[in-house]
């Protein structure tokens, strides 16, 4: 049964051919397309409309593997590869920790900020606020309320409980102040009293401090939304994917450059290699930002995330705050112009149209 011949009749299986052949790299589908669908025809059974399950396996199993072999006896090619999917991984790690960040719990606005912080001072006084962003956790909230030294940590355990929130037990803190005393030139030790407690309700955690001396005294609350079960596995589903689709990604570029001309495949493989000396800093932070959100789960604190290492802030010792961000907006458009450069010459363009009309 030729392909004319069953286009004739019901063409519902070489539709579904046709879509399975799209696992096939399309240079293999420019040169083989036409010969495969008209062999998956003839073999067919008479009145079949779906390809079979194996047979569907079989075509997408195979046109993945094209899809990740490299041209052969190009050494270079393979260690583009490698550089490229473990950059990919770092950035798949990325975007699994901002997705699962996505289930984290929201932090409290401006007004219930401040209704926490008279929980926890037990006073209507204005507190100071800030968001905390930094290049290796999740956002958190910080605030600092005066008070006088009447303050008591086990009342404001108690208003926290009164309002359904899940408190710890009250525990001592270190802590010293001094005074100067004129009379004597010398600075004194205060006595002081200084506790904390935490406190959890619908995925946020606070963290209590006071510290009261004889005089007065201040109460620092600090804020952060807790990780989901979920975070984890999307990070290293992320890794794997941008693993695999880095591959595929250079396994694409290099046929792509080996098909072009020789001054497009000097250009192109030049500015790949560039790209990827720009992307590997930040690929760096990132991966160590994986092994801190696995190192640290669960610890007391912010939690660690992967793509916060793209937030400004003095990630590397050396360096403008925001070199992570900047470094990888470089290098992606690097590979952007390294993926035009590499377009096939004049002679594959020509076989191209030649198959296609």
């Amino acid at each position: 049964m030729t392909a004319a011949t069953w286009s004739a009749g019901d063409r519902s299986l070489e539709r579904h051919y046709r879509k399975l052949l799209l696992a096939y790299p399309g240079r293999h589908r420019r040169r083989y397309g036409t010969e495969m669908i008209t062999t998956l025809l003839e073999m067919a059974a008479p009145g079949q409309r779906r390809p079979r399950p194996g047979e569907a396996l079989h075509l997408l199993a195979s046109g993945l593997r094209l899809r990740l072999r490299l041209p052969t006896r190009r050494p270079l090619a393979v260690i583009a590869a490698v550089l490229l999917a473990l950059t990919m991984g770092a950035f798949g790690g990325a975007v699994g920790s901002w997705t699962g960040s996505q289930t984290f719990a929201d932090l409290p606005d401006e007004a219930t900020i401040a209704s926490l912080a008279q929980r926890a001072s037990g006073a209507a006084n204005d507190s100071v606020q800030l968001r905390v962003a930094s290049p290796w956790r999740e956002e958190s909230i910080s605030t600092t309320s005066e008070v006088d030294a009447n303050w008591d940590a086990e009342q404001a355990r108690q208003r926290f409980s009164a309002d359904g929130w899940s408190v710890s037990d009250v525990t001592p803190l270190g802590g010293q102040a001094f005074a100067f005393n004129p009379d004597t030139k010398s600075f004194v030790d205060l006595p002081m009293r200084n506790s904390t407690f935490s406190a959890r309700s619908n995925g946020l955690t606070l963290q209590v401090r006071g510290y009261v001396s004889a005089e007065h005294g201040s109460v620092h609350l600090d804020g952060w939304v807790q990780s989901t079960s979920l975070f984890l596995p999307l990070i290293v589903a992320g890794i794997l994917i941008g693993l695999v689709v880095g591959w595929l990604i250079a396994a694409a570029l290099a046929y792509r450059i080996v098909e072009a001309s020789a001054e497009r495949r000097r250009a192109s493989a030049g500015l790949w290699a560039v790209a990827l000396i720009a992307l590997a800093l930040p690929a760096v932070a990132l991966y160590g930002n994986v092994l801190r959100a696995f190192r640290d789960h669960g610890d007391v604190g912010p939690v660690f995330t992967v793509h916060s290492a793209f937030n400004p802030g003095p990630y590397y010792p050396v360096g403008p705050t925001w070199q992570v961000l900047a470094l990888t907006i470089a290098g992606v458009m690097l590979a952007g112009a390294a993926i035009l450069l590499a377009r096939p010459g004049t002679q594959q363009g020509t076989q191209t149209a030649a198959i296609a009309s």
